[in-house]
């Protein structure tokens, strides 16, 4: 049993099962160096081999749309710009490090 805080990196299998999956994304914690540490940023994954990127684009944006509509009916605070803008760039540098 890990005594580990829940707020640290874990190793996951991320998996999409069936043939029929038209489209997935995938966000999970990044690891951390010593798997101690506290994450900070995120891996993201997606694909759409069953859609175009257009259609793909479109259903994330539904998908975000409920997100925010049910944000709001529980009244959860606006995202700060700064901590995004701060996520934006690990991300890139992480999708750039992994030769994407």
């Amino acid at each position: 049993m890990s005594t580990r805080n829940t707020q640290h990196a874990e190793r996951r299998l991320f998996a999409v099962t069936g043939l029929g999956a038209l489209a997935y994304v995938g966000i999970w914690p990044a690891s951390t160096a010593t798997d101690t540490e506290h994450t900070v940023s995120t891996i993201v994954d997606a694909a759409h081999p069953g859609m175009s990127r257009r259609a793909f684009a479109y259903t994330l944006r539904q998908v975000a749309a409920q997100l925010d509509a049910q944000a709001d009916a529980e009244e959860e605070g606006p995202l700060d710009a700064d901590q995004l803008t701060e996520a934006d760039v690990r991300n890139a540098a992480i999708v750039a490090e992994a030769g994407r």
